[in-house]
């Protein structure tokens, strides 16, 4: 094969890939426009991909949500505008933590969405709410209810979603504490207080900036006395003091 006809082949190839390519492009090109403005919308799907966790809201909850915003899609021609405040509208439902809306090859409109996931429940004289993985408060659901850490007294929604935030996932995040310890109660004298699920009734200490030294000192007493710690022989185990640990005996939590 002479240099002229692998010349001629070589242009060949590259013209039938441009070729190949710009189809492809004007192919792409007209698909896209059917999908956004030629397809009819004649069904919604709602897909809660989290629902088998928490049970915070329903398809008619989203639905109705879509309706009372004006968004109802069905019968109409669905833009990428409408998808983008139609996951607008959906993430502005106070239970909603991501909100994905596209239009399927058969003209269904479908929403992805994930919930809130909350880490504990506040319980003050005033209010009740969750605090979620984001540092948020979100409400509580009065058709559902999940297990969580209790944080119940005298704090703010800013000391929720700050220092009580980082000391109570970090409480939790250790077995020992996670197991024996079932609510955390903050007084009005600015106490926190540790209440067991067995055993010694309660754990008390006074200053969140120094309670890691003040848990090692609980674990060191667990390991050091477990019979008079797992028993209730007392009521109050009291780390308020510096190096000092004052128990209070009494059965009574």
């Amino acid at each position: 094969m002479n240099n002229t006809v692998k010349k001629i082949l070589r242009i060949t190839g590259i013209v039938l890939i441009v070729t190949a390519l710009s189809g492809y492009v004007v192919f792409a090109t007209v698909v896209t426009r059917t999908y956004h403005h030629d397809k009819m919308c004649d069904n919604v799907v709602v897909n809660i991909l989290d629902f088998d966790k928490y049970k915070f809201l329903n398809e008619a909850t989203v639905y109705k949500a879509l309706k009372n915003a004006g968004l109802n899609p069905v019968g109409k021609n669905v833009t990428r505008s409408m998808t983008d405040r139609i996951e607008k509208c959906v993430t502005s439902i106070n239970v909603v933590r991501t909100a994905i809306c596209y239009v399927s090859t058969n003209g269904d409109v479908v929403i992805n969405l994930t919930q809130r996931d909350p880490v504990y429940r506040v319980i003050t004289p005033k209010k009740t709410y969750y605090v979620d993985i984001d540092r948020k408060t979100m409400p509580v659901a009065k058709t559902f209810s999940t297990l969580l850490p209790l944080v119940t007294g005298y704090i703010t929604e800013d000391m929720a979603t700050g220092p009580v935030y980082d000391f109570v996932t970090d409480l939790y995040s250790r077995n020992f504490w996670k197991n024996h310890i079932g609510q955390v109660n903050f007084t009005a004298d600015g106490d926190i207080e540790l209440i067991t699920k067995i055993g010694a009734g309660k754990i008390v200490i006074n200053d969140l900036s120094t309670y890691k030294t003040k848990l090692k000192q609980a674990e060191e007493w667990y390991a050091q006395y477990p019979k008079q710690a797992w028993s209730n022989k007392y009521s109050v185990v009291d780390l308020r003091y510096k190096n000092i640990i004052y128990c209070k005996k009494g059965g009574n939590k």
